[in-house]
């Protein structure tokens, strides 16, 4: 929306600008040339991922290949000290080297930490940026509570744990394989060229039994997903229901929330034990094959005593990368489940509005009322050429409950798209006065203390009636529309306070075109 400087706006409020009549022609104009709203196309997988394609991230891929190389270092300092002490050469310096290697390894991965954090919140401003340009001009989505129920969550938590999650699953995945990659190449070239090969059979088996059944598991993490979403969700209606005080709404709300606890729990079970299960099938399968290698070698090295003590300086270090050949396998578990989740998250990203939503307009009951004149309109088209016939002035939209008209004035939103502002009956706008106040943040607990007490509270909030006039007051100063669209801008306002919101109602109509559900009709 353009904001008028004060100048502007005193001018508009002093008399109606001649050129809002050109404005609203230009308006309907570029109406006529617009094609036909389209199907939109989703967005995929792997463009979300695009998001996360930052510096950061390539930092972060930069330390945990430092900090593999350091941890295969490490191992080669440790065969080079078994040596020394077969040969009864073993320095101080050789254990400090030990020491110093593996000390920079974990100061990189510390760091790598840092660098995947800073990704992770990139990623996730990024998708709501995109969330909030590709439906900005899709209003009609606004009152479509079922569409509402089904994406919400994924505006307020889910996207951003999965996001975290995904991150933090890669870096984990990342750094086992890269840690297997760099040890294994230390062992096969220090010791013997069946270890590598070993711990390369066992990762290869591992993940053909995860990609046999990889559609399986995505269905059980899928729904997991959309179980836990229905609680979620569920828990939104939670406050009305409760602080109502009535038993009825009260019982039924219980019994919905019931119903879905149960079915996400079972969902949950189902999905841990199905990730449970592969897990240790993985772990028994890694070790059998990589402790069979390593009794071979042994075996076949029983007279070479360098080889016997690198095998068993090593061995801490072999029983380690045997249980991360089996992790990362298994983490394969989780990263399909992510990868899984993430399509609800892309699916979320572009709704589609209901394409009868116009048919809910019941016209016939409805009238579109300007100073003495009532006029019938037949369809948003009609509609749409009453607004636009003058530069300014008051259209009162009259009817009974459930005439649709607010979504008439949803759908006149979704026409004339960012050249109309839109004030919906269920204001949860963003405006300056309630950010200075604090009001949109939620008041902040410890969760780690069992006494959770509140942090200091910011100033006092308002009333409805005060958040109502104040709402009222911002959009008259701070914006410069052509076409005003308030619905229901005096609900909760008693008397004195509705005179002054009519007041700056009239303010608006002097400059521009108001189209105005009344919570009272104007006398």
């Amino acid at each position: 929306m353009v904001e008028g400087s004060p100048g502007d706006r005193k001018a508009d409020i002093a008399g109606p600008p001649r050129n809002k009549e050109f404005k609203l022609m230009n308006i309907a104009h570029s109406l006529d040339r617009e094609p036909p709203p389209r199907g939109r196309a989703p967005i995929t997988r792997l463009q979300f991922l695009g998001f996360l394609n930052c510096p950061p991230l390539y930092v972060m891929i930069v330390l945990m290949v430092t900090e593999a190389a350091l941890a295969a270092l490490t191992t080669w300092f440790m065969i080079r000290a078994g040596r020394a002490v077969a040969n009864d050469t073993l320095l101080v310096r050789d254990l400090i080297w030990i020491l110093v290697a593996q000390s920079a390894a974990y100061v990189a991965g510390a760091l790598s930490w840092y660098f995947a954090e800073r990704a992770g919140f990139r990623a996730f401003g990024r998708y709501m940026l995109q969330f909030a340009r590709d439906n900005r001009s899709y209003t009609r989505l606004l009152p479509d509570k079922q569409t509402r129920e089904q994406v919400e969550p994924f505006l307020t938590s889910t996207t951003f744990t999965n996001i975290f999650n995904f991150m933090y699953e890669m870096e984990d995945q990342l750094k086992l394989l890269l840690g297997l990659v760099f040890n294994s190449i230390v062992l096969g070239v220090e010791i013997d060229a069946g270890l590598p090969a070993a711990y390369a059979a066992t990762f290869a088996i591992l993940m053909a039994i995860q990609w046999s059944v990889r559609r399986r598991i995505a269905d059980i993490y899928l729904e997991n997903q959309r179980q836990n979403n229905r609680l979620i969700a569920h828990g939104f209606t939670a406050w009305d229901n409760i602080f109502s005080g009535n038993r009825y709404n009260w019982r039924l709300w219980i019994g919905g929330f019931k119903g879905k606890l149960r079915d996400c729990f079972r969902a949950q079970v189902k999905a841990i034990m199905a990730r449970e299960g592969l897990s240790a099938l993985g772990g028994i399968i890694g070790l059998a094959i990589v402790f069979s290698t390593m009794t071979y070698v042994a075996i076949a090295n029983a007279g070479d005593i360098v080889v016997l003590i690198a095998l068993a300086t090593t061995l801490p270090r072999q029983i380690e990368m045997t249980n991360n050949v089996h992790t990362l396998t298994s983490g394969w578990n989780d990263v399909l489940a992510l990868w899984a989740r993430l399509g609800g998250v892309v699916r979320s990203m572009r709704p589609h509005p209901d394409p009868h939503f116009d048919r809910r307009i019941k016209f016939d009951r409805l009238v579109l009322r300007e100073e003495e004149r009532a006029n019938v309109c037949s369809s948003v088209d009609e509609a749409m050429r009453l607004v636009l016939a003058k530069g300014h002035g008051r259209v009162q939209v009259r009817g009974g409950n459930g005439t649709g008209k607010s979504t008439l004035l949803a759908a006149l939103k979704a026409e004339i798209k960012n050249r109309a502002y839109y004030w919906p009956t269920t204001d949860r706008l963003a405006f300056r006065f309630a950010i200075q106040a604090g009001l949109d943040d939620a008041d902040d607990f410890d969760e780690e203390e069992q006494d959770a007490r509140p942090r200091k509270r910011r100033r006092g909030g308002f009333s409805s009636g005060e958040r109502q006039l104040k709402s009222l007051e911002e959009i008259v100063a701070h914006t410069d529309a052509a076409i005003y669209l308030l619905d229901e801008w005096d609900a909760n306002l008693d008397a004195s306070n509705r005179a002054a919101a009519d007041a700056l109602v009239e303010q608006l109509a002097h400059r521009a075109r108001v189209i105005e559900i009344s919570h009272r009709d104007r006398a």
